[in-house]
């Protein structure tokens, strides 16, 4: 049920390759970054130039629901990439789970948004890279802050 695919890389990072339409094969994982690079929104590609995705008004974050739309206005002008798993299911489960999805609502950034949308499409799992990162950073932030808080209340009572 699952295939190991092997990831595409560009000068030897882990970037993904900017493709070309015809690059993609139904079911494929694909996303375009956005908002000055700061987040990516995702979708599941297919065929005939169409691509699944959450989608809503105001920059996809009012009301989305999964729809099926242009490949155009689901890039917006952003560069297309795919997103390799190392496990995924085929590429026509993918699509066929992508279809039964469609005209669901339900989204919510943290637990259920477009990455995760198309995440759970191609492997059965609903995650998101870019909320954990957001939460590693958040807890990072956090720990630095709590840390020189109370480095800060030691020095004081040191020189009280």
């Amino acid at each position: 049920m699952f295939k190991k695919i092997n990831s595409e890389t560009s000068g030897g990072t882990n970037r993904q390759k900017p493709l070309a339409e015809e690059d993609l094969i139904r079911g494929d994982h694909i996303y375009v970054r956005r908002g000055g690079l700061l987040y990516s929104h995702h979708g599941i590609y297919a065929g005939e130039g169409t691509v699944i995705n959450f989608k809503g008004e105001d920059k996809e974050k009012r009301d989305p629901v999964v729809i099926l739309t242009e490949i155009e206005n689901f890039l917006s002008g952003g560069t297309l990439r795919r997103r390799n798993h190392k496990k995924r299911l085929s590429y026509s489960e993918s699509l066929r789970i992508a279809r039964e999805h469609l005209s669901e609502k339900g989204y919510s950034l943290p637990f259920n948004n477009c990455e995760h949308f198309a995440t759970f499409c191609a492997t059965g799992k609903k995650k998101s890279k870019q909320i954990r990162r957001a939460i590693g950073s958040f807890v990072t932030i956090t720990v630095f802050a709590t840390g020189t808080f109370i480095l800060k209340a030691i020095t004081r009572k040191r020189n009280d």
